[in-house]
């Protein structure tokens, strides 16, 4: 089935390929032909590997990869310095430390869902022009050595997924991303909310683990511009 997709893609010159599902073990030699591609989705497959030619596909600004069987992260993506949207979800990187992303200095959407990866490299705050960030089921902690305070430098985000991992409190660099329009912190271990989280005045969804103090749970309501509020599992009547 692959083939016929991987065909009409090129005698279309389509900027997308799809091979989702395919049964993959290994990306198809043909793919290196397709240089004019742009998206290329390799989701639900059986891959361990890319290979190296993937750097010919010099036009390529998203890549996902969800949902495969990589272990550690192939040396090509961190060459891949086009990339405008990458998906390593769902992958078991355990113990990968990601250091490549700090070169990928084009991305502005990022997901990160249950890689299995414990902590960001302090490079990550070369990513300026992040808008999205997803690291929701993580295994990240509020540590320096997990989440790094660089974070804080990709004050283009508008959303950002903390949703699931092991946090004990709200990390104080999430105060400088005041672009922010989602924030994900449901299922932690949040016990308190800090004042300042009223000063993400263009939030527009927010999900806590915890019901806040009514102190706090007044700054929210202040919120201008705040449509959602999720607290636990459930959603709060703003009115």
């Amino acid at each position: 089935m692959e083939q016929s997709q991987i065909e009409a893609a090129r005698v279309a010159r389509s900027p997308t390929l799809d091979l989702s599902r395919c049964g993959l073990h290994e990306l198809p030699e043909a793919v290196r032909q397709l240089t004019h591609l742009e998206s290329l989705d390799l989701r639900f497959n059986n891959l361990e590997d890319l290979p190296g030619w993937l750097a010919d596909l010099d036009r390529l600004v998203e890549l996902n990869v969800q949902a495969n069987h990589l272990e550690q992260v192939p040396g090509v993506v961190g060459s891949l310095s086009g990339l405008r949207a990458l998906d390593l979800s769902e992958n078991n990187l355990e113990g990968e430390p990601l250091d490549f992303l700090g070169r990928l200095t084009n991305l502005t959407e990022l997901a990160l869902i249950d890689t299995r990866s414990d902590r960001l490299p302090e490079s990550i705050g070369n990513l300026t022009r992040l808008t999205d960030l997803d690291l929701y089921l993580g295994w990240f902690t509020d540590s320096p050595e997990s989440l790094p305070d660089t974070l804080g430098q990709l004050t283009g985000l508008t959303r950002l997924e903390l949703s699931r991992n092991g946090l004990t409190s709200v990390p104080e660099w999430v105060r400088r991303l005041t672009n922010l329009r989602v924030l994900g912190l449901w299922m932690n271990e949040i016990a308190e909310i800090p004042g300042w989280i009223g000063e993400l005045t263009e939030l527009r969804e927010l999900s806590l683990p915890c019901g806040p103090e009514d102190e706090i749970l007044a700054v929210l309501r202040g919120l201008p511009n705040l449509r959602k509020l999720n607290l636990d599992g459930e959603d709060v009547d703003l009115g």
